[in-house]
């Protein structure tokens, strides 16, 4: 046997368990999930073939359209807040100062714990009758706020608590991109006359675009299907106004045990995620991203 042979049989080895739950866990759910929404199925019936009932349905329900507007206020606040801070705290932590070591560490900390872990702490700091940032407005003189009880701060409030725990990610994404930057581009920019605005400009940022076009998608795609915040710290509420696609598919199959009905929305929402990404791929060709 050649050795070139046993060395990619040992790295195949390796890879083996990813692509077993791969296929398992995602792969061949995604390709069972059209079938399944063609049908009505409550889990303890035979399901039955009632072809595009479910999607018909689906258009006739005003939850259905109001996670589907709610899923996209919040998958646009969460990706423009993110490429924007991230991009900020990576410049900044770019920078020759003190104690930046420190700050990347504390940036990039939140991200170590799950999004379920942040939820509860994040419900608790909400909390209006004792929360800790309510304590503080309180101790300001100021009215406590509903974050999490009021339909108009409910959704702002997710977004902010998902920007805390992940703009970490983003923030390590584009530093070694940054690091990655020649310094003789900059000290010749600086020959040039170019102020620090005009380095970022002429410099920076036209070599960090194929970034920005991968950190855009990866976080439409991840807020597309944001759960873990809206289960965690509103069930939805109040009045509906954090309801997700993700969180009526959940709700649909594991409460109204409607489970075609579920299939039919995650078609959709994959669906969703698909023509944007197609959409933001499109756009980055035309130059919008890296021209």
């Amino acid at each position: 046997m050649k050795p070139r042979y046993k060395a990619s049989r040992g790295a195949y080895l390796f890879i083996l368990p990813y692509f077993v739950l791969f296929f398992a866990f995602f792969l061949i759910p995604a390709l069972l999930i059209f079938p399944v929404s063609l049908t009505r199925w409550n889990l303890l019936d035979s399901p039955q073939f009632v072809w595009f009932e479910n999607y018909i349905n689906l258009f006739d329900d005003q939850y259905f359209w109001k996670a589907v507007k709610n899923t996209f206020y919040y998958t646009i606040l969460v990706t423009i807040l993110l490429v924007g801070l991230g991009l900020f705290l990576a410049l900044l932590l770019n920078q020759k100062l003190r104690g930046r070591v420190v700050g990347r560490i504390f940036v990039i900390m939140p991200y170590v714990i799950s999004s379920a872990v942040a939820g509860v702490i994040w419900k608790w700091m909400y909390n209006q009758n004792f929360g800790i940032i309510n304590s503080y407005l309180r101790a300001l003189g100021l009215q406590p706020l509903g974050f999490l009880t009021d339909v108009d701060q409910a959704m702002p409030s997710l977004v902010f608590m998902n920007a805390w725990w992940s703009v970490g990610f983003n923030t390590i994404i584009y530093l070694a991109a940054l690091q990655g930057i020649p310094e003789e581009l900059f000290q010749a920019a600086q020959v040039d006359g170019a102020n620090p605005w005009q380095a970022f400009r002429y410099v920076t940022w036209p070599l960090l675009r194929p970034i920005t076009l991968y950190v855009t998608v990866l976080c439409f795609a991840n807020s597309f299907q944001m759960f873990d915040e809206a289960y965690m710290m509103t069930q939805g509420g109040p009045v509906a106004s954090t309801v997700t696609l993700v969180y009526k598919t959940y709700t649909t199959a594991f409460e109204a045990f409607r489970f075609g009905d579920a299939a039919a929305i995650s078609v959709i929402t994959m669906t969703f995620i698909a023509m944007i990404t197609f959409i933001q791929f499109r756009m980055a060709r035309r130059g919008a991203f890296e021209q």
